[in-house]
């Protein structure tokens, strides 16, 4: 097994250890139930910790979409869309932010987002992609969204997406050029039995991190051409500071269950 740690790890866990700020609002925590206002919903506390692309984090006061992201040149730019509900909005692009860091462009005047009331502003956010971090997180003062960037997109800007059933998700995928899942066969499942008995290992030799463990109901294992597999996870960790939390972790393996590479959100550790 293939056990590298590097510099990536301790930067890693320091820059998750980091209090989020920058973005300073007069907006409650979302709860669990639906306002008065029945034209939007508050998302759901736990919504908000595992949000795909497409999908809208919504607060009392505004709301907050990640429309798409692209990546070049070292970049992250995510595409965001912001709604005021009933008061007009000032937030500061400082709101969003990629492996704890705040962004180092926009397409926002003075870097601030603006929006009337009951309107809609969209806009870019540009990020350092050094780390290839796969979480943006926005910060509302109370509470954060999560946006976890390697779960399937949801494509929120069509307003019956909401009531596309399961069956007709993989459908929708195809249509849109993306790459099926595969069906999880005897071998596939043989691979990702072996990966999650290895995975202890593999947070204790290459990681500042307690591993406690992972659901394997969550878990993607894609085949490689020649028999390998690259797994993808959330893993339950105890970080650097004795605080539970969660990670997202990507394994490269061949054949021979040999893992060759390790990313821990988005940090590659070898």
């Amino acid at each position: 097994m293939n056990k590298k740690a590097i510099l990536a790890t301790a930067t890693c866990a320091a820059l998750l250890s980091l209090p989020l700020s920058g973005c300073s609002t007069e907006t409650e925590e979302p709860g669990n139930a639906p306002t008065v206002d029945s034209s939007y919903t508050l998302t759901n506390t736990d919504k908000l910790k595992s949000l795909a692309i497409g999908e809208t984090a919504v607060w009392r006061d505004y709301e907050v979409t990640l429309k798409s992201i692209d990546r070049a040149g070292g970049a992250l730019t995510a595409h965001i869309e912001v709604k005021a509900h009933t008061l007009d909005k000032r937030l500061s692009t400082e709101c969003l932010l990629s492996f704890g860091m705040p962004p180092t462009g926009s397409s926002f005047d003075g870097n601030t987002i603006t929006v009337p009331a009951n309107e809609s502003v969209s806009g870019t956010l540009t990020f350092e992609d050094r780390y290839e971090s796969q979480r943006l997180f926005w910060n509302d003062g109370a509470t954060e969204a999560t946006w976890q960037l390697d779960l399937p997109s949801t494509p929120s800007s069509d307003p019956k997406a909401s009531e596309t059933k399961t069956g007709d998700a993989k459908a929708g995928d195809k249509a849109a050029g993306k790459p099926a899942e595969p069906k999880a066969g005897e071998a596939q499942k043989q691979a990702m039995a072996a990966l999650e008995a290895e995975m202890p290992s593999l947070f204790t030799n290459n990681t500042l991190y307690e591993f406690k463990g992972v659901d394997a109901a969550t878990a993607t294992v894609v085949p490689h051409e020649g028999g390998g597999y690259e797994y993808t996870n959330a893993a339950s960790i105890v970080d650097g500071n004795g605080k539970p939390s969660t990670v997202n972790v990507r394994l490269i393996c061949e054949a021979n269950g040999n893992c060759i590479s390790m990313t821990v959100d988005g940090a590659l550790l070898f």
